[in-house]
């Protein structure tokens, strides 16, 4: 068997890599690795599913409720659905990787890969994610 070519998505300045989707895994997990510049992330939301983050390189923020939660290079914390989260680099770079359960994450990038001629348009980049079943928290 030989292994698949992972799609990446390019997009608001993050590239990321979609490792296994919900239709590799039975829709049990997703796995997605994330290469983010400092000064580029999400903004604080909420989803029906459980996200566990890993980093590879540098930290990650969580900015878990507001609060800054910060996960250096070779841990994990997992976050749990519902809860309000904004994962962004806290330096000048990270690399991480996040796994959704269940699956099913990645069809928010594929939407917004979609519709990359869109994105400089904040609230249409919030209608597209809204959509995939992300709630961006006010």
């Amino acid at each position: 068997m030989s292994a698949h070519q992972p799609e990446v998505c390019n997009v608001l300045g993050d590239s990321i890599t979609l490792q296994l989707t919900a239709e590799q895994t039975g829709g049990q997990y997703s796995v997605v690795e994330f290469a983010t510049p400092g000064g580029v992330g999400q903004p604080p939301h909420t989803h029906a599913w459980d996200e566990t983050y890993l980093v590879l390189e540098g930290a990650l923020d969580l900015n878990l409720n507001g609060d800054s939660t910060v996960i250096n290079s070779g841990s994990c914390h997992q976050v749990k659905a519902g809860t309000v989260h904004a994962p962004t680099p806290s330096g000048d770079f990270c690399r991480y990787v996040m796994v959704g359960q269940p699956g099913g994450v990645e069809e928010v990038f594929k939407a917004l890969k979609t519709n990359q001629e869109q994105l400089s348009d904040m609230a249409k980049v919030v209608e597209i994610v809204t959509k995939a079943g992300v709630t961006i928290a006010a």
